[in-house]
């Protein structure tokens, strides 16, 4: 599949004008995004990893939650075989794309990778939150708590995004933000990276949510699956 084939692009006009949301994530076999100790780098190859910055750079949006913020420090940026002769990207980077971070609590540090000026940052918090010390790093957008209280209101986030350009968004977790998008049934394509591992223990790709039966289970119809490197990768649509 071409890259614009992977993320959707011929049905980001077709999700009632909100943002196309596109979840990625990688895993081992037995499921896991991470090991116990949190460590996660890198459980898929260099070749994934190549195709992932494409993935980013045919979006207009790439977003993380705090936690994976602060458990990781990503930079979020996109890197072409211009910056990194190592990334075979298909893609040259003529714009750099959103990098967000949905921050309820603005706790986001100063000193964060994301808050650098390789490209546009933009932070979402709650209406009451402090967030001074982010105010002249990053773009920070208060946003509306969500109704039980847990993170924000997703329809004001992707609302957010929309204004400013936003059509393609790639969701890159954590597994809390993500398991949030889905059981709204706000993500509309599933990349999954299955790295050929075991870890046995760590984070699954979703925690939370609320799907807790089998009643309720997501399913899935599969769109391609095809090899990166020594990984599979997984193509997958939500049945509505």
């Amino acid at each position: 599949m071409l890259i614009s084939e992977l993320v959707g692009v011929e049905e980001w006009g077709g999700v009632g004008g909100r943002p196309f949301v596109v979840y990625k994530y990688a895993a081992t076999l037995d499921g896991r995004i991470a090991a116990a100790d949190r460590t996660s780098q890198w459980i898929t190859s260099p070749e994934s990893r190549a195709e992932v910055h494409a993935l980013r750079a045919a979006c207009q949006a790439t977003v993380v939650g705090s936690g994976t913020q602060r458990a990781d420090d990503p930079h979020l940026a996109v890197r072409s075989g211009r910056d990194d002769p190592r990334l075979r990207v298909p893609v040259q980077v003529e714009r750099q794309p959103w990098r967000v971070v949905v921050d309820t609590e603005a706790r986001t540090p100063r000193g964060a990778r994301v808050l650098d000026d390789v490209a546009p940052t933009l932070i979402t918090v709650a209406e009451d939150a402090d967030a001074r010390h982010l105010e002249d790093a990053a773009t920070v957008v208060r946003l509306p708590r969500a109704e039980d209280g847990r993170g924000l209101r997703l329809d004001a986030l992707l609302g957010a995004l929309g204004e400013r350009g936003v059509r393609g968004m790639f969701l890159e977790g954590g597994p809390t933000l993500a398991a949030s998008f889905v059981s709204a049934g706000l993500v509309d394509r599933i990349i999954a990276y299955i790295a050929p591992a075991l870890l046995g223990d760590g984070k699954s790709a979703l925690q939370g949510g609320s799907i807790t039966t089998m009643a309720d289970i997501l399913r899935c119809d599969l769109l391609d699956v095809a090899r990166s490197g020594p990984d599979v990768r997984l193509v997958a649509r939500p049945r509505r």
